[in-house]
């Protein structure tokens, strides 16, 4: 039995063979949802990316975030291959050019996204009452989460290594967060999701928080940000509340964005320095 689901993206319909038994996911954020919606036996790809939850470690990875081994597709022949957009757009026109059978998820621009995901592909695999559990336990964790008072925002500052400094701005999942749990990321009020920021835009903003995520936190990486920061002559963020993630953790998308990072992310915002 063939259905047809609406894809926002595409604003078309794609046709989906049910029951789906090969799934392709070469987004993160993807493959964990469709494993914590019970459906982890029939992945039998992703990217090398895709480590969330730890049984999705095991899956065969042909490809890293924007290349992907034909080949090897071909011989899967999935019923549905999921991607994502912005840096996944090429490849996804890549591959529907191919014949196969792609459902691109929005990238999360909020909290709200994620969970907006969550129905998109429970929709597509056809696990809806899964998916309603999984988006309304998501939104329970979240509540909890919510600050409903606080004396003052914390200012906080991202700076993400991808290549170069990174911070994120309003249209942000990470700026979402900082906000729920009551306090501000400091440059909230730019329109860009992701941008290099003017290092004396930073001081001028005087976070309270700097909060740097490395491509991998090692004893070397936090040696370096120290220097790169002098050498930016950023002295003064030196002598303020600096906290390293582990990596690839605030800039996760998926569901353990909530049931992870934000509480610990709440934890370091509000832990005596």
């Amino acid at each position: 039995m063939s259905v047809r689901v609406y894809n926002p993206l595409q604003d078309d319909y794609i046709k989906i063979q049910r029951p789906i038994t090969k799934i392709v996911s070469l987004d993160p954020a993807s493959t964990e949802i469709i494993f914590l919606l019970g459906l982890g036996e029939k992945v039998k790809a992703t990217d090398a990316f895709s480590y969330r939850p730890e049984d999705a470690r095991r899956t065969l990875k042909i490809g890293s975030y924007t290349h992907v081994n034909v080949d090897i597709l071909k011989q899967i022949n999935p019923d549905i291959i999921f991607t994502t957009a912005g840096a996944q757009k090429e490849l996804t026109r890549k591959l529907i050019g191919l014949g196969f059978n792609v459902y691109p998820l929005p990238v999360p621009t909020n909290i709200a996204s994620i969970l907006n995901n969550v129905l998109l592909i429970g929709n597509v695999l056809g696990v809806y009452e899964k998916a309603r559990e999984l988006y309304y336990s998501l939104y329970n964790v979240i509540d909890g989460l919510r600050a409903r008072c606080y004396k003052k925002k914390i200012k906080v500052y991202i700076e993400l290594d991808l290549g170069g400094p990174i911070t994120v701005g309003f249209p942000t999942h990470i700026s979402d967060g900082i906000s729920l749990l009551g306090s501000t990321n400091i440059f909230d009020d730019i329109s860009e999701a992701y941008f290099t920021p003017k290092d004396e835009e930073i001081l001028k903003r005087d976070p309270d928080i700097i909060i740097y995520e490395p491509k991998r936190l090692t004893d070397y990486e936090k040696e370096r940000f120290y220097s790169i920061l002098r050498k930016r002559d950023l002295f003064q963020l030196l002598n303020k509340r600096l906290i390293f993630t582990k990596g690839d953790y605030l800039a996760h998308m998926g569901p353990s964005f909530i049931t992870d990072v934000l509480i610990w992310l709440k934890s370091v915002l509000f832990s005596q320095p």
